[in-house]
């Protein structure tokens, strides 16, 4: 097996910045040797091959490999800025990605995971993550981004921000960072009062805002992809596109809704058991 493989398949999960080093070393133990950075798996095995055939490498983006000393190493890393592309290690799919005032918002749903159909419940796992497919076809979740229960798109966790499914360096969208999106995309005049900071607020808010966040051609392109209903069966489809948020209330959590029949945005408290799309924010 060749060395970048051994690389994905024993450090499950890692962010390095460009001065991290990775050395292998033949016939020996492949060894990670950390300049800057953080590793969050590593596991150190014995290696046979020489790493003297470049032919073996499956994969070295950003990655420089070299075959007469037994040695892999990052290259110098370009700068990502948001609106470059995102690209989801865990399964290679890239999303969009846009500067909306200060936020760095996905410009995409979020669609990873294994489809089940919509009569099971999903689990709470980040590692074998599950999601719903309008219709239970898999070609929805391709166009529409994957549905989610609450407490999958959270990963178990109740924590208010937290990663759940969303792709490392990101996070489920708190109530404010929400409110903020609002705030940014208002041009009223009274926006302080149309999304007030608070959770108390519920209903149909503001004045265009939902026409322009749904604009498929705008910045956050919220797409109307309907959801799961707590019966199983998927509805609204066109019509509908609600978000979840980080924040929960009891057994129902924050989320919220743009409609193709309304100008506003929605914003409520509904059962976790819906299965809704995410759009996940930079940290």
């Amino acid at each position: 097996m060749n060395a970048i493989k051994y690389l994905h398949k024993k450090i499950s999960s890692f962010n390095l910045l460009p001065k991290t080093l990775f050395y292998v070393i033949a016939g020996g133990t492949l060894s990670v040797l950390i300049g800057i950075g953080i590793v969050y798996a590593l596991t150190s095995l014995t290696v046979t091959d020489s790493y003297n055939d470049s032919t073996k490498i499956a994969s070295a983006v950003n990655v420089t490999v070299d075959t007469v000393n037994g040695q892999v190493f990052l290259s110098a890393a370009s700068s990502w800025a948001c609106g470059s592309p995102l690209l989801d290690t865990r399964d290679g799919k890239t999303y969009t990605t846009v500067l909306i005032g200060a936020q760095c918002w996905m410009g995409q749903n979020l669609n990873v995971g294994t489809r089940i159909n919509g009569s099971v419940t999903q689990n709470t796992s980040t590692s074998t993550i599950q999601k719903y497919c309008y219709s239970d076809n898999e070609g929805s979740c391709t166009t529409y981004g994957g549905l989610y229960q609450w407490d999958q798109a959270m990963g178990g966790s109740v924590t208010e921000g937290a990663q759940g499914i969303c792709p490392t360096g990101w996070h489920i969208p708190t109530h404010n960072e929400f409110t903020l999106l609002e705030r940014t995309t208002c041009t009223s005049g009274s926006c302080a009062t149309d999304f007030p900071y608070d959770s108390v607020t519920t209903g149909w808010r503001g004045t265009n805002e939902g026409t322009t966040l749904k604009n498929v051609v705008g910045l956050f392109r919220g797409l109307l992809a309907g959801d799961r209903e707590t019966s199983g069966t998927f509805a609204y489809l066109g019509a509908n596109g609600l978000f979840w948020e980080s924040l929960q209330s009891g057994s129902s959590a924050w989320d919220r809704t743009l409609n193709s029949g309304y100008a506003t945005v929605g914003r409520g408290t509904l059962s976790k058991s819906f299965g809704f799309s995410v759009r996940c924010l930079k940290n």
